[in-house]
């Protein structure tokens, strides 16, 4: 029996994000997400900035260098790092966030859990353009969904998120370090052919994604620009060439490359309970608790919030009738988000959601079965 470990998840997503090959952090302190700071200060990987808009630009200096780069905020935070956001998504710049989630509006409640931020995560670009956006759904996860991260900025050369909160990140547990899984590492597609044949937004790979070079010195011009550009990256006007390498930003990767939910099914069980990140604990207790009193129920932890990924989900309908997600908001913001998806077909689907506070598997067992209602 190995040794176990008796951490959190800050811890875990420092290290994941270190094994994936991090080697340049930036951040400014803020709760819940400045132990992800100090485990990076502990590795001698980061440096302070003097507020999150100048996190973007250290980031952004880093990336283009060839770093591979990262930082850790909350949802206060979060909107500071838009433009900087934005423009490292147009300028098709890998930069790593983890977004821990806190009580809000605004400043809040800084030790209170939540997960409010889910669609803000996704939909913070202007022109609605998407970043991809993923979720441990338990704290042995926080290691791998870290790791997942980075490779998911660096493979697509984009902006990616890590969206957790308050009670995986700052809430420790004993795991065991055997169940820190690692993929393998994904590198950025380095341009390869004569320096003079360099396009900083052509030569795309079977993902869409053009190939790096970095700025090293070297006598070979690298353009970057957040404008509407050519592949050259020379600005430009809104052209069908603009308008192509423009719709790229959409489309680029595959859906095989994103991490899948974790299952437990129950053969024949007509209840699916659908939920991610910490709530994960207690929404895949309640369908536990569910099938032991004779009522089958599934679980599904969705570690890929966008792009939601369809045949995951599907996968789990099979003889559903009615589906519960279950989340800490107010008004169920992901509920909303699948079911723009159209996934669900015939079945019922229902919203489980409770604000400042920590649901339970007996309450999410007693809404199922018809024993209380309303919002908790």
């Amino acid at each position: 029996m190995s040794e176990r470990l008796f951490t959190d998840g800050a811890s875990l997503i420092a290290s994941g994000a270190l094994k994936a090959g991090v080697d340049f952090f930036a951040g400014y302190p803020i709760t819940p997400a400045s132990s992800i700071y100090s485990a990076m200060v502990r590795a001698g990987v980061a440096v302070s900035a003097p507020d999150e808009i100048t996190v973007m630009q250290y980031l952004t200096g880093a990336s283009i260098n060839g770093c591979r780069a990262m930082t850790a905020t909350s949802g206060p935070g979060y909107l500071l790092m838009a433009e900087g956001l934005g423009a490292a998504l147009a300028m098709e710049i890998p930069l790593t966030v983890v977004l821990v989630q806190r009580l809000g509006p605004a400043t809040g409640s800084a030790t209170k859990n939540a997960q409010g931020d889910v669609l803000m995560a996704e939909h913070i670009i202007s022109g609605g353009f998407p970043l991809p956006v993923l979720c441990p759904s338990s704290l042995e996860d926080c290691h791998e969904m870290a790791f997942h991260t980075v490779n998911c900025a660096e493979a697509l050369r984009t902006p990616a998120v890590l969206l957790t909160e308050k009670d995986m990140v700052l809430r420790k547990r004993s795991v065991d370090p055997s169940l820190l899984r690692e993929p393998d590492i994904l590198h950025r597609r380095r341009h390869a052919g004569p320096p003079e044949q360099f396009l900083p937004y052509g030569s795309l790979d079977d993902r869409g994604v053009p190939a790096f070079m970095p700025l090293d010195g070297s006598h070979v011009q690298v353009r970057y620009t957040a404008s509407t550009h050519d592949e050259k990256a020379i600005l430009r006007n809104f052209s069908e060439t603009v308008r192509s390498v423009t719709e790229r930003l959409f489309n680029k990767g595959d859906l095989s490359m994103f991490p899948e939910s974790v299952k437990s099914l129950s053969p024949g069980a007509e209840i699916l309970i659908v939920s991610y990140g910490f709530t994960c604990y207690a929404a895949g207790a309640a369908a536990a608790l569910l099938t032991r009193s004779g009522t089958a129920a599934s679980f599904l932890g969705i570690r890929t919030l966008f792009p939601v990924l369809r045949d995951d989900l599907g996968s789990a309908l099979s003889d559903v009738k009615s589906v519960f997600i279950v989340e800490e908001n107010h008004t169920g913001l992901y509920r909303k988000a699948l079911l723009a998806e159209g996934l669900f077909g015939g079945c019922a689907v229902h919203s489980i959601a409770a604000m400042g506070r920590t649901l339970t598997s007996a309450e999410i067992a007693a809404v199922i079965s018809g024993k209380e209602a309303g919002r908790l």
